[in-house]
């Protein structure tokens, strides 16, 4: 059954997506070595504090979700079609199922269409999932589905829809005050992400540096090569700060490798404990802090019954 979750949790979720996006964008693509031990906001596609297409589907998820009280894909797939801005730094993929749908093909034929009728494996569908956990944490059933429906929009592949489930996982589990790890390693499907899960596990016994764990668990923009490392960075530090910023220091996909450990680090210890820097910096206009905000309430209320 959905629970009452505390206000302050639930905007950690989304915040803490928004802040980890921005922090790593500036860093994607570089190695672990080349990125300060210390973070602050940078400026990045935008500007300062700027969010990448990993908040803007985000968001988009979360306005769908509010307006048709669930995952409906073809309501879903017009919502980021709609919210499409291709500055946000869209990868190829994604984008080619956005001009899909835009065309008429629904999101399920247009997201298996990619890559030889697999799908892509990417890890767009877990970075953006976190309104799915806030929605439905607690209801263990309604949240693995809402994940998976909403992974399916653009993403066809069974490793990108593991990963996203896994990730709304780890998310509910914070929010609620139980261990991300854990409750993730119990939602994996695939080898690939049970695999990598467990060598996360193990980690945590020797705690190593950013390079050495993204060299374990990976760091591409692949779901099964990013969520791990994402979950582990929340798992083996307490502190938001602490946590957002291994995620980044891992190198690779910083900006969704951030985001995704942000919001589960969040989810546990609330928006309040995310650096008052890193807030302040972040974007507003109509799109911006406010509005993920107050997406955060209304979700965490719509899940109250």
């Amino acid at each position: 059954m959905p629970v009452r979750l505390e206000i302050d949790r639930a905007r950690g979720a989304l915040l803490g997506t928004f802040a980890g996006d921005a922090l790593g964008m500036p860093f994607e693509g570089a190695r672990p070595a080349a990125i300060p031990e210390r973070l602050v906001m940078l400026d990045a596609r935008l500007g300062r504090g700027t969010y990448t297409d990993d908040t803007e589907m985000a968001i988009a998820l979360a306005e769908s979700l509010l307006e048709r009280g669930g995952i409906n894909a073809q309501a879903l797939g017009r919502a980021f079609a709609d919210a499409h801005d291709p500055r946000r730094g869209y990868g190829p993929g994604t984008t080619e199922v956005l001009r899909l749908i835009r065309s008429g093909v629904h999101p399920h034929d247009a997201a298996g269409s990619l890559f030889a009728g697999e799908g892509s494996r990417g890890n767009g569908a877990a970075m953006r999932v976190a309104p799915v956990a806030v929605r439905y944490a607690g209801d263990t059933a309604g949240l693995a589905k809402a994940a998976q429906d909403s992974a399916r929009v653009t993403h066809a592949h069974p490793l990108a829809v593991d990963a996203a489930v896994v990730q709304a996982t780890a998310i509910a589990a914070a929010l609620v005050g139980e261990a991300p790890l854990d409750a993730a390693l119990a939602a994996a499907t695939t080898d690939e992400l049970r695999g990598r899960l467990t060598k996360a596990a193990r980690l945590l016994d020797s705690r190593p540096p950013p390079a050495e764990a993204a060299a374990a668990l990976g760091n591409q923009p692949t779901g099964h090569e990013s969520v791990p490392a994402a979950i582990y960075s929340a798992a083996a530090h307490d502190s938001v700060e602490a946590a957002t910023t291994f995620a980044v220091r891992c190198g690779g996909d910083t900006d969704t490798i951030g985001a995704m450990a942000g919001a589960i680090a969040a989810a546990r210890a609330g928006a309040s404990a995310i650096p008052s820097g890193w807030l302040e910096a972040l974007e507003e206009g109509p799109k911006g802090r406010s509005h993920v905000e107050m997406l955060a309430e209304r979700l965490a209320a719509a899940g109250v019954r």
